[in-house]
């Protein structure tokens, strides 16, 4: 390195590290308003009352797991069943059932049984539940439809939905 550069190398290197914070916080930033509920706590010790808050798209997402590995969960009231992709379903170890018809935002689809042995979001962990195995699904995100949720309380309240054990 030249004698004239060497006084650069403490203001070059504290450029790139102050552009990497930058960089960590605005992606940090961004998936916050994907998802703010990524600090939801699953599991043992967690309230069994869960308060979710609504992302800026409107929708509700949140950390769970199924079988005892993480996921993401939708919130989806329309959706009959907890909707997982196929190659989800492979990763969980969900095997396929039953071939059916289901009707998704993309229209009629074929999807696959299956039977879920626990899902869990916050402290609610439910056991046995009907599930579909879609291979139309896109992205890493199971939709937690009704088979879910017709079996806890659940209610809107201003920009959050509160989901509890049934009273």
């Amino acid at each position: 390195m030249s004698e004239h550069l060497r006084p650069l190398t403490p203001i070059i290197l504290s450029f790139l590290v102050l552009m990497g914070l930058m960089t960590w916080g605005f992606s940090h930033l961004v998936e916050r308003r994907a998802n703010p509920n990524l600090d939801l706590t699953t599991g043992a010790g967690a309230s069994s009352t869960v308060r979710l808050q609504r992302n800026r798209g409107g929708s509700y997402i949140a950390p769970g797991q199924i079988n005892g590995q993480p996921v993401t969960f939708i919130v989806d009231t329309g959706a009959d069943h907890v909707a997982i992709p196929a190659h989800l379903a492979e990763t969980l170890s969900l095997e396929r059932g039953q071939a059916i018809n289901v009707m998704t935002a993309g229209g009629l689809r074929t999807a696959y049984t299956t039977f879920i042995d626990s899902i869990s979001l916050g402290g609610l962990r439910l056991t046995n539940i009907r599930g579909s195995i879609n291979p139309a699904m896109q992205g890493d995100a199971i939709l937690l439809g009704m088979t879910f949720l017709r079996h806890v309380d659940f209610r809107q309240q201003g920009e959050s939905l509160i989901i509890e054990p049934p009273g």
